[in-house]
Parts: C-alpha cells; sequence; structure tokens
C-alpha cells in the first residue's frame, strides 16, 4: 500500500515515490523489451493492500474503477497478482470486490474459499512473441500459480474461521501444476509469498527451495519478508544461490518491500521439436526505486485525493503529552510508549471482563517492539514530541488494524511467552557483537506489563527469563492471569504459539486507536506500579544497539548501560555500545 511513498506517521517521505516510481521503472523495463524483441510480462507477489493508514481508509470505499487500487493496477497492466497473506487483513468481502474489479486474475492456488467470487486458483497469461525471435507469430502461455504461507490459517483464522481453508502449499503445487500444464501452460512461475530462510534460522514458515524443486515450475516470484533477493540479504545455503539468484536452481527474485525495488527477471528460452519451451539461461536482477525515480503522474493522480485527505484527518490534534514518547530504546529497555499502550489494552480488557468469571483474574499486557527500526532502516521509529499529539502519532502506536484479545494464560504459559521474546537477542560472545539477531525482526520482541523479570543473554534461548514476579512474590507454573495482546500475537504471529480457542476469553472489536486517546486523557489509570516491567541481567559484558541518530539526545535515558556512541552504519543506524 505503497503508491505514493509516503510515511504517514512521521509525515514525510518515505525516500522514493511508491508504486509511482515503480511505474516509471516497468515503463523504463518494458521498452527495453520492446528494443530488444523480448516478451514481457508484469507480476506481482502480494500485500497490496495493507499497510498503512491510507491502506486502512480505501478497505472502507466502495471498490469501483476510481478505487485508487483499482485504476493504478489497471493503469500499469499487470498479467497477474498473486496474493499475500496481509491482503486478509481487511475481510474477504473486501478482497472480492478487488478482485472483481480488476483487468487481471487475482491468484492464490491454496486458498479455498466456500464463496470464491472472482479469486482463481491459478491463470494463464498470454504472451505475445515478437515475430523476430520465430519464424512465425506464436504466443507463449505462461502459467501462474501462487501460495500463501501455511500458518496464515493461523494469523487470519478470524477471517477465515467457516470462510475458507488454506491447504499445505508443497501439495497445492503438486496438485495444480499438472492441472496448469494440461491447461496448456507452456511455461509456470511461482509467486511464493514467502521468505528464503536463513542457513542459521531454526525457524522457517515452509522451505522455498521445496517449493521451487516441484516438476514442472520454471521461475520463482518470492516476498513476504521484505528482503531483496538476488543479494547480501541472503547468505547461500542448501539450494540458495544469492549471486546467481536462483533457488534449488530455478530463477528467482524477491524485490524488497514497500515499493523499494523492481525485480526484472530476464529468461532465455528454447523449444524444442516436440515444442516443449525450457529456460536455456537466465539473469536476475533488481532496479531500486530512489527519490531520483521520476513518479508516474496517472499513478500520483490516482492517489491524490485520498493522500490529501487522510494526511489532513492524521493532522487532528487527539491528546496531549508532558514528555517526549519514543521508542529509540525498546530493544534495550521498557519505554513509555509501551506503558502507554499497555493501558489503554489494559483498560480495554478490564471492561470487558467486568462482571465475568475472569473479571477476578490479574491483568497482564503484552506490547511489541514494532517500528523499531530493523529491515525498514533508521527513519522506521516513533517519536512524540512534548505536546500535541496527533491522530497520525496515533496511527504509529497502531500500525494494524488488530483486535485487542485477552488470553486465560498460567504461570508456564507467561513464562514461555517471554522465552520467545527474548529469543530476538543474539548469543553474547568474547567480544561486542549485534545486540539483536540480525535474522529476527524487531517486532518479535515483546514487552509483557505487570509483571517484573529479568533477561540473562549469558543464557542460551529458552533458559534467559529470571526472576520473574508478579507483585514482588515469584510467579509459579499454575498461576493463572489475563494476558491482554493483539490479535496477530494471540493467532501465533511472531513466532509465538498459538493461543488455544479455549484460553480465549474476549476478543473486543474496539479499536485501540480509541482507547489509547481515552488513556491519554486519563493517564492516571494505571493498572500496576509505574517501575520498569524488565531490565537485563548483568553479566559484564557489551553488545552493538543499533537505532536511529535521532536517538542520541535522549541517551541518559539508558545510562544505566553505561552508552558509548560509536558513529554510524552504512544503512544509517547510530551504534551505541552498551555494557550489560
Amino acid at each position: 500500500m505503497q503508491i505514493v511513498g509516503h510515511d504517514y506517521v512521521s509525515d514525510r517521505s518515505v525516500g522514493h515515490h511508491g508504486l509511482a516510481g515503480i511505474a516509471t521503472l516497468i515503463r523504463t523495463a518494458r521498452q527495453e523489451a520492446a528494443a530488444q524483441g523480448a516478451a514481457c510480462v508484469l507480476l506481482d507477489n502480494g500485500d497490496l493492500l495493507q499497510g498503512n493508514a491510507m491502506g486502512d481508509q480505501l478497505a472502507q470505499m466502495a471498490v469501483s474503477p476510481a478505487h485508487p487500487v483499482i485504476a493504478c493496477l489497471n493503469h500499469l497492466r499487470y498479467d497477474a497478482i498473486g496474493l499475500g497473506n496481509h491482503d486478509l487483513d481487511h475481510g474477504l468481502p473486501y478482497l472480492r470486490a478487488v478482485a472483481g474489479a480488476l483487468d487481471m486474475p487475482l491468484v492464490s492456488t491454496n486458498l479455498h474459499l466456500t464463496e470464491p467470487g472472482p479469486l482463481r486458483h491459478w491463470a494463464i497469461a498470454t504472451c505475445p512473441l515478437p515475430m523476430a525471435a520465430l519464424p512465425t507469430a506464436a504466443t507463449l502461455q505462461i502459467g501462474l500459480l501462487s501460495v500463501l504461507p501455511t500458518k496464515t490459517k493461523i494469523w487470519n483464522r478470524d477471517v477465515l474461521e467457516g470462510q475458507a481453508q488454506i491447504t499445505c502449499a508443497l501439495e497445492s503445487l503438486r496438485s495444480a501444476v499438472p492441472k496448469l500444464r494440461a491447461a496448456g501452460a507452456d511455461l509456470i512461475v511461482l509467486l511464493a509469498h514467502m521468505g528464503i530462510a536463513h542457513k542459521d534460522e531454526a525457524k522457517v514458515e515452509e522451505d522455498i527451495c521445496a517449493l521451487a524443486q516441484v516438476d514442472g515450475i520454471d521461475a520463482v516470484i518470492t516476498g513476504h519478508t521484505h528482503r531483496r533477493f538476488p543479494g547480501p540479504d541472503h547468505s547461500e545455503g542448501s539450494g540458495v544461490d544469492a549471486q546467481a539468484g536462483t533457488l534449488s536452481r530455478k530463477p528467482a527474485a524477491m524485490p524488497g518491500f514497500g515499493g523499494s525495488d523492481l525485480a526484472v527477471l530476464d529468461l532465455a528460452l528454447n523449444r524444442n521439436a516436440q515444442g516443449r519451451w525450457s529456460v536455456l539461461s537466465h539473469e536476475s536482477r533488481l532496479r531500486c526505486n530512489t527519490v531520483n525515480t521520476l513518479a508516474d503522474p496517472v499513478v500520483l493522480s490516482a492517489a491524490r485525493p485520498n493522500h490529501t485527505a487522510i494526511r489532513a484527518q492524521l493532522e487532528e490534534v487527539v491528546g496531549h503529552t508532558d514528555t517526549a514518547l519514543h521508542n529509540f530504546f525498546a530493544l534495550a529497555m521498557p519505554t513509555a510508549i509501551d506503558a502507554l499502550t499497555a493501558r489503554a489494552q489494559a483498560k480495554v480488557i478490564r471492561e470487558g471482563v467486568a462482571g465475568t468469571p475472569d473479571g477476578d483474574l490479574p491483568i497482564l499486557v503484552a506490547t511489541a517492539a514494532h517500528t523499531a527500526g530493523g529491515r525498514a532502516g533508521p527513519g522506521h521509529f516513533l517519536h512524540i514530541p512534548p505536546g500535541p499529539v496527533q491522530r497520525r502519532h496515533i496511527a504509529g502506536l497502531v500500525p494494524y488494524r488488530n483486535e485487542v484479545w485477552a488470553l486465560r494464560v498460567t504461570g508456564a504459559d507467561l513464562r514461555q511467552w517471554l522465552e520467545t521474546a527474548a529469543e530476538v537477542f543474539a548469543p553474547l560472545g568474547t567480544v561486542a557483537g549485534p545486540l539483536i539477531d540480525p535474522h529476527r525482526p524487531p517486532y518479535h520482541f515483546d514487552t509483557i506489563h505487570g509483571v517484573t523479570y529479568e533477561i540473562n543473554l549469558r543464557r542460551p534461548q529458552g533458559d534467559r527469563i529470571t526472576a520473574l514476579s508478579w507483585q514482588g512474590v515469584p510467579v509459579t507454573a499454575k498461576q493463572k492471569y489475563l494476558l491482554a495482546t493483539n490479535q496477530f500475537r494471540a493467532a501465533g504471529g511472531g513466532g509465538f504459539d498459538c493461543a488455544p480457542k479455549a484460553t480465549v476469553v474476549l476478543r473486543n472489536p474496539m479499536p485501540l486507536s480509541e482507547a489509547l486517546i481515552t488513556t491519554l486523557a486519563d493517564p492516571s489509570a494505571v493498572l500496576w506500579p509505574d517501575a520498569p516491567p524488565w531490565r537485563f541481567s548483568a553479566v559484564e559484558a557489551q553488545a552493538i544497539l543499533h537505532t536511529t541518530p535521532d536517538a542520541l539526545p535522549f541517551i541518559k535515558e539508558i545510562a544505566h548501560l553505561s552508552p558509548n556512541p560509536g558513529g554510524t552504519t552504512p544503512l544509517g543506524f547510530a551504534e551505541i555500545r552498551l555494557h550489560l
């Protein structure tokens, strides 16, 4: 949903023109193909419909040819679009309406809807071949398959429950490829909305290399993890060639995120005597979308009314803060932003369970370290200066439309939750290394409010939480609590355990954004002491925190970690050496 390249939370450019810039790169690539006498198709791998405040606004609009999503995609003449898991976030009616208004097929091979409407399990794009390539006119029939992570059925179960099923990606492809070939596909391109696992990553959702090995698949477009391929984002591993751009020896590409890149995958083809096409060689490369890439005026025009309206709406003043609220050090200590979000979630849950048998249980709240750098770069942090709080600040605190859920948990569940959160930290070595595992996004880290605990980074993963207490008393395995969290985390998002249905006490539809606004108006509403929930155990070691350079004026807030600034990284992060 990065149509124009704007960060609505900070109200500034993201450093390029989003899809409007990509449109220019597309036009250039098409012109090159025509000049070279090459055929050309345009594909997208999903997560188009969600990602910022504009996406939330557009999902409430009636879908018509003038709808910005429809207008832009039809203008760019995509041949097909695969489905991403976040495309389900705004509900199936909106998804079906979008699919019905597009001039190209919207494909998902392993999503099975009880009422599929215009969504397709597979598609064939008819691609005219240039006369220069063959003695007679011909067309190439390009078969298109698209798969979602199987865990989408967990992450989006509130949308899919009773309405759809998601089947195993590998088995779905093995079944679909022969059908697509029988329908006339000369080549098959797989749009796999899932990432490429690093060789040292223990948890993977699906093995993309195994999918690429399915007989009959000729090329792979992957995504989901916001990385780039080919290139240095991925290390060499079994089936992964990050220099040649292949997965299981199949041509492949992953074009970043948020309109950051256009992937250009050139395939040199051969047709044998029996008329069967095959890939002789390929070249896979990414073309970066920069601030100097000209913006397509048609895309800008389609989005301009909504872009202007959402910016004006987000300027509304909804509260006040006497102190600066930021998450510059969210991975080194609890933050005031975390505390504010926790109080708002606690308010929602306390009111929702009042008068029920669960109303007497202690309320705890889990808050994620979202918008805290990571792959999105050093500009991806929250900062609310003292003074008026605008609705755009609230949009930053609540980046996705997530319900607040309350789960009935035990002390053992609580400890497991915290151990999973602490897996984002890298093992400590004899010399200062990164504080955070570079393969784990910051939003996998949760702080739990209402208890106190320490994180000992000298210990192995799964045994890092110590001194876990509630009201000064050690937490026992069988103690019962209510834990407030968001629906994504409750469903198992970020590597956490999926909450069984029986433990879900409340699914509150009240927007967390409104709860935050009412909490700002009454800052005294606190369920627990204002002491920090957690801290690092003293282990006589050093680690490097990567944060935004904007954090340096606030460095006294982590004085207890004896911070030592050390310049900036090539990506623009400020390096701060911490003494744990």
